[in-house]
């Protein structure tokens, strides 16, 4: 009888098929005694159950935001998890620096943060909101704010009323806010 395989795409490290596993996810050479790639993604991470979706998307663009990770006493919290060229799975915590003082901007909850939000010698209240007019701001996104001050393309949001209109994200000329523009 033949057996099926589940591929999740291809591997970013030596080209190779990424099938499913009962353990997660793994690099079709990464099998047998002498293996010749390194791929080997857990099925969990940061005690939360990986998607197939997100493998995929992860394999594809090397780098994902998702939330529900959980530390050992039960606090939720989003990261990115990124996939090193030697095949580790790194939770990254600094996607970009901010624009306004030059400090690290982190993943929170609602919104990438500044780090030097709490700095008593040089607050900083930088911050890009993880939702804006109900577009769900992705990661791309945010990193492009940072780096380039402006979304390379228009987004879609939604006003009260539910209606739709696009606009671009940038920031205030004072660094400090997203506007819309």
């Amino acid at each position: 009888m033949e057996t099926e395989k589940k591929i999740m795409g291809r591997c970013p490290l030596c080209g190779g098929n990424v099938v499913k596993t009962c353990k997660g996810y793994r690099c079709e050479h990464n099998i047998g005694e002498q293996p010749s790639c390194v791929l080997n993604i857990n099925a969990i991470i940061g005690n939360r159950k990986m998607e197939d979706e997100e493998i995929t998307e992860l394999l594809d663009k090397r780098f994902i935001l998702l939330d529900g990770f959980a530390t050992k006493e039960g606090k939720t919290f989003p990261t990115v998890l990124e996939l090193a060229d030697d095949g580790a799975i790194n939770m990254q915590a600094v996607i970009a620096k901010c624009p306004h003082c030059g400090g690290d901007i982190r993943v929170g909850s609602r919104a990438f943060n500044c780090s030097n939000y709490g700095n008593q010698e040089a607050p900083c209240n930088f911050s890009i909101w993880r939702n804006i007019g109900g577009h769900q701001v992705t990661l791309s996104e945010a990193k492009e704010i940072c780096e380039k001050n402006i979304t390379t393309s228009e987004l879609e949001m939604y006003r009260e009323d539910g209606s739709i209109y696009r606009k671009r994200l940038g920031l205030s000329p004072d660094k400090l806010q997203i506007i819309k523009i």
